[in-house]
């Protein structure tokens, strides 16, 4: 009777270690981006770079610039999330503050993972965007987001719960669109 019950706990145990490694993917695995929910009549419209870069002092280790893509990422989640609040964000490669109508321009300034799936996940990802509407700055913001991987985050990987801040961000960025406040701290 114990060896039974033995055998359902360490099956269990496999089954819950196989369902948290499905999560850690780092790359794409190849099949179609999901793209961004279409906004019929948008409220607003508003044009941004197809990739958020690092800024030039961005503290951000070599492997995540790598691997993990969040510049690419990034500006896809401000788009999904933008569609919830009525916002149509345009992906311009060419994108620039002195584009008419609204544009946002958004810096990744700090992405870093100080733990491990031994010690427990310490992503940590920053950004500093500016909203500008005919060329001048109408607010800017700073957001920054915090995770340690959420349920089974030891068995992500880096890029996995990289991914979780950025998401994040994307959506309080979306939000803050909606309307702008000027010297906003967005997130944690």
């Amino acid at each position: 009777m114990q060896k039974k019950q033995y055998l359902s706990v360490l099956a269990a145990a496999g089954v819950l270690a196989l369902g948290g490694c499905a999560a850690n993917e780092t790359r794409d695995s190849g099949g179609e981006a999901q793209a961004a929910p279409a906004v019929s009549d948008p409220a607003v419209t508003i044009v941004m770079p197809e990739r958020f870069a690092y800024s030039d002092d961005a503290v951000v280790t070599q492997a995540i610039r790598n691997e993990c893509e969040l510049e690419e990422r990034f500006p896809e989640f401000v788009q999904e999330f933008g569609a919830r609040h009525d916002i149509r964000f345009e992906e311009r490669g060419d994108a620039s503050p002195a584009d008419g109508g609204q544009v946002l321009m958004v810096e990744i300034t700090q992405a870093r993972n100080d733990g491990n799936a031994w010690s427990g996940h310490r992503a940590f990802s920053e950004a500093e965007g500016t909203l500008y509407e005919d060329g001048e700055a109408v607010a800017d913001f700073t957001s920054r987001r915090i995770s340690g991987g959420g349920a089974f985050g030891g068995f992500k990987g880096t890029c996995s719960v990289m991914g979780r801040t950025i998401r994040a961000m994307g959506s309080d960025i979306a939000a803050w669109s909606r309307v702008p406040e000027d010297g906003a701290h967005l997130g944690n």
